[in-house]
Protein backbone atom coordinates (compact mmCIF):
# COMPACT_ATOMS: atom_id res chain seq x y z
CA UNK A 1 0.00 0.00 0.00
CA UNK A 2 2.82 2.42 0.84
CA UNK A 3 4.52 1.81 -2.52
CA UNK A 4 1.26 2.64 -4.28
CA UNK A 5 0.99 5.91 -2.30
CA UNK A 6 4.61 6.80 -3.08
CA UNK A 7 4.14 6.28 -6.80
CA UNK A 8 0.82 8.14 -6.88
CA UNK A 9 2.23 11.19 -5.05
CA UNK A 10 5.38 11.23 -7.18
CA UNK A 11 3.39 11.03 -10.41
CA UNK A 12 0.71 13.60 -9.48
CA UNK A 13 3.16 16.19 -8.13
CA UNK A 14 6.06 15.56 -10.49
CA UNK A 15 8.66 14.70 -7.84
CA UNK A 16 10.88 11.66 -7.63
CA UNK A 17 9.59 8.53 -5.86
CA UNK A 18 12.47 8.94 -3.38
CA UNK A 19 11.21 12.43 -2.45
CA UNK A 20 7.67 11.09 -2.07
CA UNK A 21 8.95 8.22 0.09
CA UNK A 22 10.56 10.74 2.46
CA UNK A 23 7.59 13.14 2.35
CA UNK A 24 4.83 10.69 3.32
CA UNK A 25 6.09 9.97 6.86
CA UNK A 26 7.07 13.62 7.29
CA UNK A 27 3.56 14.87 6.47
CA UNK A 28 2.03 12.12 8.62
CA UNK A 29 4.24 13.12 11.51
CA UNK A 30 3.24 16.77 11.07
CA UNK A 31 -0.46 15.91 11.27
CA UNK A 32 0.06 13.70 14.32
CA UNK A 33 2.10 16.38 16.09
CA UNK A 34 -0.50 19.04 15.31
CA UNK A 35 -3.39 16.89 16.52
CA UNK A 36 -4.76 16.87 20.04
CA UNK A 37 -3.33 13.81 21.85
CA UNK A 38 -6.60 11.84 21.89
CA UNK A 39 -7.10 12.53 18.18
CA UNK A 40 -3.48 11.59 17.43
CA UNK A 41 -4.02 8.27 19.15
CA UNK A 42 -7.02 7.50 16.93
CA UNK A 43 -5.27 8.70 13.79
CA UNK A 44 -2.19 6.66 14.61
CA UNK A 45 -4.26 3.51 14.92
CA UNK A 46 -6.01 4.17 11.60
CA UNK A 47 -2.92 4.83 9.47
CA UNK A 48 -1.40 2.01 7.41
CA UNK A 49 0.88 -0.21 9.52
CA UNK A 50 3.71 0.23 7.01
CA UNK A 51 3.64 3.93 7.81
CA UNK A 52 3.22 3.81 11.58
CA UNK A 53 6.09 1.32 11.73
CA UNK A 54 8.38 4.14 10.61
CA UNK A 55 7.80 5.99 13.89
CA UNK A 56 9.74 5.09 17.03
CA UNK A 57 7.93 4.20 20.24
CA UNK A 58 9.06 7.51 21.74
CA UNK A 59 7.61 9.43 18.76
CA UNK A 60 4.31 7.56 19.11
CA UNK A 61 4.22 8.39 22.81
CA UNK A 62 4.94 12.04 22.05
CA UNK A 63 2.09 12.17 19.49
CA UNK A 64 -0.38 10.82 22.05
CA UNK A 65 0.69 13.03 24.96
CA UNK A 66 1.63 16.44 23.49
CA UNK A 67 0.26 18.72 20.81
CA UNK A 68 2.70 20.95 18.94
CA UNK A 69 2.03 24.32 17.38
CA UNK A 70 3.27 24.14 13.80
CA UNK A 71 2.45 26.23 10.75
CA UNK A 72 2.01 25.60 7.06
CA UNK A 73 5.36 27.28 6.48
CA UNK A 74 7.01 24.86 8.92
CA UNK A 75 5.73 21.91 6.88
CA UNK A 76 6.65 23.42 3.52
CA UNK A 77 10.13 24.32 4.76
CA UNK A 78 10.57 20.79 6.12
CA UNK A 79 9.63 19.27 2.76
CA UNK A 80 11.99 21.62 0.96
CA UNK A 81 14.94 20.99 3.25
CA UNK A 82 14.48 17.34 4.29
CA UNK A 83 13.06 15.91 1.08
CA UNK A 84 14.79 18.17 -1.42
CA UNK A 85 11.63 19.42 -3.11
CA UNK A 86 12.92 23.03 -3.09
CA UNK A 87 9.76 24.41 -4.69
CA UNK A 88 7.12 25.93 -2.41
CA UNK A 89 4.24 25.25 -4.81
CA UNK A 90 5.25 21.61 -5.30
CA UNK A 91 5.74 21.21 -1.55
CA UNK A 92 2.21 22.46 -0.91
CA UNK A 93 0.84 20.17 -3.64
CA UNK A 94 2.82 17.27 -2.14
CA UNK A 95 1.15 17.90 1.22
CA UNK A 96 -2.29 18.00 -0.40
CA UNK A 97 -1.75 14.76 -2.33
CA UNK A 98 -0.36 12.94 0.70
CA UNK A 99 -3.27 14.07 2.85
CA UNK A 100 -5.72 12.78 0.27
CA UNK A 101 -3.91 9.46 0.02
CA UNK A 102 -3.75 9.08 3.79
CA UNK A 103 -7.42 9.86 4.17
CA UNK A 104 -8.32 7.36 1.45
CA UNK A 105 -6.07 4.60 2.81
CA UNK A 106 -7.07 5.24 6.41
CA UNK A 107 -10.68 4.94 5.31
CA UNK A 108 -10.01 1.39 4.16
CA UNK A 109 -9.06 0.57 7.75
CA UNK A 110 -12.04 2.37 9.29
CA UNK A 111 -10.21 5.59 10.13
CA UNK A 112 -11.10 7.71 7.13
CA UNK A 113 -13.96 9.49 8.90
CA UNK A 114 -11.74 10.29 11.85
CA UNK A 115 -9.00 11.52 9.53
CA UNK A 116 -11.48 13.67 7.62
CA UNK A 117 -12.90 15.02 10.88
CA UNK A 118 -9.40 15.94 12.02
CA UNK A 119 -8.67 17.77 8.77
CA UNK A 120 -11.99 19.58 9.05
CA UNK A 121 -11.16 20.67 12.59
CA UNK A 122 -7.75 21.93 11.53
CA UNK A 123 -9.44 23.94 8.79
CA UNK A 124 -12.03 25.45 11.18
CA UNK A 125 -9.26 26.49 13.55
CA UNK A 126 -7.40 28.16 10.68
CA UNK A 127 -4.66 25.57 11.06
CA UNK A 128 -5.19 23.41 8.01
CA UNK A 129 -2.04 23.71 5.91
CA UNK A 130 -3.61 21.74 3.12
CA UNK A 131 -5.88 24.21 1.47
Amino acid sequence: MLDMMINMVAQKVGISPQMAKMAIPLVSKFVLQKSQPNQASGLLSSLPTELTGMFSDSEKKEFTTNQQDMTEDDMINALDSQCGVNDKAKSKQTITEIMGALQQNSGKQGGGDMFGDMLGKLGKDGLNPFG
